[in-house]
């Protein structure tokens, strides 16, 4: 904590871009113990409609959020609350519960608590904190029911004075839910990760968010006093003095500028300055983010987590199903070409469903790849439906985590069964599809040599690549970040596949933090990368920043970063080239930005 004069400074973690001033809003959520008490034979059945009645009104109002998300095209934050619907159907949360208060004749809320401890427990478990954080949804409807059952009113961030910085000590997704732009104008907690739900919400909202912030340790403080949040550096300043918020000011005027004034590019072609042409391609979780794609001028999607179909269900999508989500998926992209990654069940996904043959450590057990090998039906009707969609348009099929070669093998072996049994059946399909792997682990860099033998192309994954090589939890704020991005492995393992990859003549996609990250835009084109795929809302600042170099500063660039031992070398170089070519961005030229007028 430092302190200037009046002011108070602290420091965080940013995960979503962006100034935020306003006057803070200290938002508790209290989480008293149920209290336990027996309930008469005559009231038994009474309580059970009390339990019923308060799920069946969290319910209500989870769709209302749903309706409020899809108005705003915040298709993500729609899907998760989606999720919690169906947590809120699970038998544990309705017969479990129901039975219980029948049997215990004990009162709903305390049956209500003990049964979510169970969850908890499950959770803690596991060693992966990624599950845990999959916990907080729990939380989230645990919070929404108990508010029913006790009759209390429910605190929202719907209902908050207009300009308010909220400080909590973490968010659930229907908190950032519930956030109105313009009444909520930024997020600092104490605890929370990029990739937790609230996150997902408050970046597609544009809601500049910071954590790992300990504004619990500087005592009281003045709730008409301004505070100013910097998503950028991770600033938090309250009662700023009058020079530092009149730059502020100005800053976020000219970050709203900035906005706008990248929207003008979308229709331009995604080439350098000595027109060398990068594809520049969107990742994508569902059918309805298509419309954000083509709004944001993408050349195509390079990745669908064809996962998130699967997100909200307790069974797997028949392949009927599958056939007509893919072909609507397919005839909404009007000719652009699309990249459909196999089911990757991981680590981060599905830790809830207690239905399916997942193994506990979805991180280094049987996931993606493997799973799919080992549940060869799942596998072979997910191909059989893609196939039959293939028709409709420009499809290539990607598998998930190869680690090995015999992998790839096995799965394209699956894929041309399915293939003769379509032809057999004779049922309409491609004559042949384009066939990749993503490489995510180490033992994939190193064999890329035989990969790229078998695929027409190559996609790496950098968010699991970094997490797998460097042995850092991505979710942890003390041990990644941009420097993990730039660490001289990882510029090492890239320049290693694409040079494998051009041997064989075919291109490498790179996805990830670092493909989204303009900084990196640059670096990534002088390594040999020819198509960048990132979220709709990235495209257009990684656009600028392929339009504000040329291909021989990508190359000389590339060369310079190489040659450097450290990541924070890197990261400096990196931002230091950028500034050059992108001396506009305030977004990420930080020092500069901080002294423009």
């Amino acid at each position: 904590m430092k302190s200037k004069k009046s002011e108070i400074r602290l420091k965080g973690v940013p995960i979503c871009r962006g100034i935020a001033i306003g006057r803070p809003l200290f938002f508790t959520l209290i989480d008293d113990e149920a209290p336990e008490f027996t309930i008469p034979f005559a009231d038994i059945e009474q309580e059970v409609g009390r339990y019923r009645n308060a799920l069946s009104k969290s319910r209500e109002d989870v769709k209302r959020l749903q309706k409020k998300l899809q108005k705003e095209r915040i298709l993500e934050g729609e899907a998760i609350l989606d999720a919690h619907l169906q947590m809120m159907q699970d038998p544990l949360l309705t017969e479990y519960v129901e039975q219980k208060i029948r049997k215990t004749r004990k009162n709903a809320e305390f049956i209500f608590q003990s049964t979510i401890n169970q969850y908890q427990k499950k959770f803690q478990s596991i060693a992966e904190p990624l599950f845990r954080e999959r916990f907080k949804d729990i939380q989230d409807i645990s919070r929404r029911v108990m508010g029913y059952l006790r009759e209390s009113v429910r605190v929202s961030l719907s209902d908050i004075p207009q300009g308010s910085v909220v400080f909590s000590r973490d968010l659930t997704a229907s908190d950032a839910a519930e956030a109105n732009v313009g009444y909520v104008n930024g997020f600092v907690t104490v605890q929370g990760g990029a990739t937790s739900h609230a996150a997902i919400v408050a970046k597609a909202k544009g809601i500049p968010y910071i954590t790992d912030v300990k504004f619990d340790e500087i005592g009281p403080i003045d709730k008409n006093a301004v505070v100013i949040a910097d998503g950028r550096t991770g600033d938090i300043i309250f009662s700023p003095t009058p020079d530092c918020l009149e730059k502020y000011i100005k800053l976020q005027q000219g970050l709203s500028e900035q906005i706008i004034d990248l929207a003008k590019d979308r229709h331009f072609p995604s080439e350098t300055k000595d027109g060398y042409q990068v594809k520049l391609s969107a990742n994508i979780d569902m059918v309805d983010e298509i419309d954000a794609f083509h709004e944001h001028g993408g050349s195509g999607v390079g990745l669908f987590r064809s996962e998130y179909i699967f997100i909200s269900s307790d069974s797997f999508p028949t392949e009927e199903e599958q056939y007509q989500i893919y072909q609507d998926l397919i005839k909404k992209m009007n000719g652009y070409p699309i990249v459909i990654r196999t089911f990757d069940f991981g680590g981060d996904k599905f830790a809830l469903n207690q239905h399916l043959p997942f193994e506990k450590n979805l991180f280094l057990g049987s996931r993606a790849i493997r799973f799919l090998l080992k549940e060869r039906d799942i596998f072979k009707v997910q191909i059989r439906a893609i196939l039959r969609a293939c028709k409709f348009g420009d499809v290539s099929i990607m598998f998930p985590m190869i680690s090995s070669l015999p992998e790839l093998l096995e799965a394209k072996e699956i894929l041309h069964e399915a293939h003769r049994e379509l032809l057999d059946q004779k049922i309409e399909t491609v004559a042949k599809i384009r066939v990749g792997c993503m490489i995510e682990v180490p033992s994939a860099v190193i064999i890329s040599d035989l990969l790229a033998k078998e695929c027409d192309f190559l996609s790496i994954g950098t968010n699991d690549l970094v997490q797998y090589s460097l042995a850092v939890d991505r979710k942890n704020h003390s041990s990644s970040g941009a420097a993990a991005l730039t660490d001289p492995s990882v510029l090492r393992m890239i320049k290693t596949v694409v040079l494998e990859a051009n041997r064989e003549n075919i291109p490498v996609t790179l996805c990830g933090e670092i493909a989204a990250d303009p900084r990196f835009t640059a670096v990534l084109i002088g390594l040999g990368v020819k198509e960048l795929s990132v979220s709709p809302r990235y495209i257009p600042a990684v656009k600028r920043a392929i339009r504000h170099t040329t291909l021989v500063q990508a190359i000389q660039l590339a060369e310079t970063a190489l040659s450097l031992t450290t990541s924070r070398n890197i990261l400096h170089l990196l931002s230091e080239e950028y500034s050059k070519t992108s001396p506009n961005d305030r977004f990420y030229n930080i020092e500069h930005s901080l002294h423009l007028s």
